[in-house]
């Protein structure tokens, strides 16, 4: 018996999806999550001490959000390496665009709130999904 072995995903055209508006619980429940309890992030008087407005969310929640853009692309289990540079903060209210485009043999990723700037920027390699995954979650 000969395994078949199956190409990697391929990404040919972009393709974004808006994610909710963030929220503070959000950025409590990816503290109590990730162990990041960084008061910027979730005391908005620690915030302020900060030179802040208000709180900002974490970094790699954005992050996290834009690998779930990611593996619903090319599926769950494919994203193979993925590097995210930050760019500027993530506030509460934000409504956040992801955009991932083919680039050669990679894919490039935005994190763009509504009113076009830039949050984060990175590449991802992808591979193969796993066999037997659901698709159709969304972020």
């Amino acid at each position: 018996m000969t395994a078949t072995r199956k190409e990697p995903t391929t990404v040919t055209a972009a393709l974004s999806r808006t994610l909710p508006p963030v929220t503070r619980t959000d950025l409590a429940l990816y503290a109590g999550a990730s162990g990041d309890h960084n008061p910027v992030h979730i005391d908005i008087d620690a915030a302020r001490r900060a030179g802040l407005d208000d709180v900002i969310a974490h970094g790699m929640l954005s992050m996290a959000w834009a690998g779930r853009v990611l593996e619903e692309v090319a599926g769950p289990g494919s994203v193979r390496t993925y590097r995210m540079r930050f760019t500027a903060p993530v506030r509460v209210g934000d409504r956040l665009t992801v955009t991932v485009r083919p680039a050669g043999e990679d894919v490039e990723v935005d994190v763009v709130d509504g009113e076009g700037s830039v949050k984060a920027r990175g590449t991802a390699r992808l591979g193969t999904a796993v066999p037997g995954t659901d698709r159709s979650r969304t972020p």
